[in-house]
């Protein structure tokens, strides 16, 4: 049993035999302990005095040679210990190396299946679970660096016995290098989809903010008052800080889709896409600046007819003062009507230069090709006669 050369074609087999050699050791264990006990009994023999029913020599030499060939008993048994482990740790070393083979061959099934989705939200999840792969490789990775490194001592001791280890070390190396680059080509790919679909999302995004711009900027809502054309003007004004804002956002689109991968940059529709952005933002930035000019002259017109109210009402009341007045008889109230008329010569210098800050605001809207132009110059002639 000891000199069997039997050290199994496999793992199981191996384990087999190790527990079968177990319970061989336990039985030389056993008769260690009676051996002992019989040359122990034996030698006392030799030792009597007097009447001896044997020789001493051949007591001694039964006990020595008794003795003998059960240390080479257990060295057998030593040295088969050694042989199954060394067996057990081959081919340990085969099954972990079939294990790795096993498992890169699922991985590299999963990656040739793999896409790299539809929209942004399906590129998320995908590269989500592409970063659960990679924690997974990196463990695979140290189990096989351990196993590599037991095969190598493995191959050291046995060069002439297990010519397969170094030959099954460099096929599964060449597999788990053909695995990462496999690997390292899907996240390249995943990461290239992942820009590309942020970069189209962007862009709608950009769309639909402009598209709702433009809905605002193209109000026909003037006001209808002084105040309500200034608070127009206002929110208007903050619209244009929001336009010009967007406007590197805008330029910098070519730039970005520069930056994508070839087949992704390539693509017909991003690239309509990025110049109906640009057109749709010609036309926001136009149609801003035009509202504003347009709520500018409206609240022109508005102040103008606020500043022709302002002098008609005083043109009103000094016409009826002087239709109520009265040539006084006496010096002191002729003397005070005199003062009324100096300082009323005063007051229409100064609403003169009203009604000519008026003119000029006409002219401009006029010039200007208001909608209401006939409106205002007729309000212009009517402030002009009566003055």
């Amino acid at each position: 049993l000891l000199v069997s050369k039997d050290l199994g074609k496999h793992l199981l087999e191996v384990e087999d035999l190790l527990q079968k050699h177990g319970l061989l050791e336990a039985d030389i264990a056993a008769q260690t302990e009676r051996v002992q006990a019989l040359n122990g009994a034996a030698l006392r023999f030799s030792e009597l005095e007097g009447y001896q029913p044997c020789d001493p020599q051949i007591i001694c030499n039964r006990v020595h040679h008794v003795q003998s060939c059960l240390e080479e008993l257990e060295e057998l048994a030593a040295k088969r210990r050694k042989e199954l482990e060394d067996s057990r740790q081959l081919w340990t070393f085969f099954q972990e190396m079939e294990d790795a083979e096993a498992w890169i061959g699922e991985k590299e099934k999963i990656l040739a299946t793999k896409t790299c989705g539809r929209d942004l939200s399906s590129v998320l999840t995908l590269t989500a679970n592409h970063k659960t792969m990679l924690g997974e490789l990196g463990n695979r990775r140290a189990l096989l660096h351990q196993t590599m490194k037991r095969g190598e001592k493995i191959a050291a001791q046995k060069a002439s016995s297990c010519p397969g280890v170094q030959e099954k070390m460099r096929e599964v190396c060449l597999r788990w290098k053909k695995l990462e680059e496999v690997t390292g080509l899907h996240q390249r790919r995943l990461e290239d989809a992942l820009s590309f679909f942020q970069f189209r999302a962007d862009v709608d995004d950009l769309v639909a903010w402009l598209q709702d711009l433009y809905r605002v900027a193209s109000s026909d809502d003037f006001g209808h008052d002084d105040y309500s054309t200034q608070g127009l003007l206002r929110k208007h004004r903050a619209v244009l800080d929001e336009v010009e804002k967007q406007r590197p956002a805008v330029g910098a689109l070519r730039k970005q889709l520069a930056l994508l991968a070839p087949d992704h940059r390539q693509g017909v529709d991003i690239q309509i896409r990025v110049v109906e952005v640009e057109q749709l933002y010609g036309e926001v930035a136009e149609v801003a600046v035009m509202r504003c000019q347009w709520l500018q002259d409206a609240l022109a017109v508005y102040r103008m007819f606020s500043e022709v109210h302002a002098c008609e009402v005083w043109l009103e009341e000094k016409e009826q003062w002087l239709e109520r007045m009265e040539v006084p008889e006496e010096l002191d109230e002729v003397e005070v009507v005199q003062h009324r008329f100096e300082s009323l010569d005063q007051e229409m210098n100064s609403v003169m230069g009203r009604i000519l800050d008026v003119n000029q605001v006409v002219q401009q809207l006029v010039e200007g090709g208001h909608p209401s132009s006939e409106e205002v110059r007729s309000c212009q002639d009517h402030l002009n006669s009566r003055y």
